[in-house]
């Protein structure tokens, strides 16, 4: 259904899964929107669009995948939060992440996450 809301997440259109996909959730198409690579320590790496979302993964494509770690945080410029994300597939420009919950990891700061999504956020 067009613009509903689910999981904190508004998407546009429900795409149809196929039987060759390996993902557990339902994909959902998003309206295109702007997010941010930060390592794990919390440093910007590259900026992103995010295309289709899940609960467990995300479709990103960024300008240049040569400096795109395995693991990184996916913050999310419009909901100003960051997901602990793994490539599980790369296609170019295109990255397919899955969503990971790493009590080992330490999540991002606030006063960190506050300077992403600054609209002049610090490199």
């Amino acid at each position: 259904m067009p613009g509903r809301a689910e999981g904190g997440v508004m998407t546009q259109y429900d795409v149809k899964r196929s039987n060759s996909e390996k993902r557990h959730s339902e994909r959902r198409r998003t309206r295109l929107r702007s997010g941010k690579l930060v390592d794990i320590e919390g440093r910007f790496l590259i900026e992103c669009q995010l295309y289709d979302i899940t609960g467990s993964g995300a479709r990103i494509r960024v300008a240049n995948s040569l400096r795109v770690p395995e693991r990184f945080w996916l913050f999310d410029d419009r909901y100003t939060h960051a997901l602990l994300a793994q490539i599980v597939w790369r296609d170019g420009l295109d990255l397919g992440v899955s969503f990971r919950d790493d009590p080992a990891t330490p999540p991002l700061s606030e006063t960190r996450l506050a300077e992403l999504a600054a609209k002049y956020y610090s490199l």
